[in-house]
């Protein structure tokens, strides 16, 4: 048998040139692992998550055949357990992103470009659990709070509107990994630092000079 991430959820397609040749599982393993360590909410990989979908669908299917066959016991199991395996990566993504969802509501429901990175699920979820979160404040907090306090995105009415919004940290450090030479890069908005991606080298530096990379499939979060 192939290692794990090769074993019965096949090769991509449609994917980024960087990424032929990987299995649908290992695609989904370091997209779960990029919206971990990304300080901000990544786009969300319908096609990736569809095509997972649709090989979970199949390989229960292979399964229930070999159930009633006691020479394809063996197969049967290990199908089972890498079934097992892939169900878990991708409830991981969405428990990922769920999470981040959770913790930026307001920055995401305020940022219509942040927004359309959401499925329509997410946005389902993200309308539900701002009206709960909503009514659990004021129930709680602002309703007992000082007429000029009760802003949700503010702290007072003084205050500059979404000083109270919680926002992804864009000048967190991450870890990065790169996937082919890109030659040098600018680290800052000034333009007075660079560093040379090259193939295969590992980078620790600020999210918000390598965001576009990441987008682009030239580097990957570890």
């Amino acid at each position: 048998m192939d290692k794990q991430d090769d074993f019965d959820f096949g090769t991509a397609t449609g994917a980024e040139e960087l990424q032929q040749g990987q299995s649908d599982a290992t695609l989904l393993k370091q997209a779960t692992i990029n919206e971990k360590v990304a300080p901000e909410l990544l786009d969300y990989d319908a096609p990736l998550v569809a095509s997972i979908e649709a090989q979970i669908e199949h390989q229960e299917g292979v399964i229930a055949d070999y159930r009633d066959n006691p020479k394809m016991e063996l197969p049967r199991l290990m199908y089972s357990y890498e079934l097992k395996r892939v169900r878990y990566l991708l409830q991981a993504y969405h428990r990922t992103r769920l999470s981040k969802i959770e913790k930026f509501i307001l920055h995401i429901l305020e940022k219509e470009e942040v927004l359309m990175r959401l499925s329509e699920k997410e946005k389902i979820y993200a309308q539900d659990y701002f009206m709960l979160f909503g009514r659990h404040q004021k129930e709680t907090i602002l309703n007992l709070m000082p007429d000029g306090f009760r802003d949700i995105a503010k702290q007072s009415a003084g205050s500059v509107r979404g000083d109270m919004i919680p926002v992804p940290d864009q000048d967190k450090h991450v870890f990065c990994r790169v996937l082919a030479d890109r030659g040098y890069v600018e680290m800052n908005n000034a333009g007075t630092e660079t560093a040379e991606f090259s193939k295969d080298d590992l980078y620790v530096a600020r999210y918000d000079p390598i965001q576009t990379l990441l987008k682009e499939g030239w580097v990957h979060l570890i």
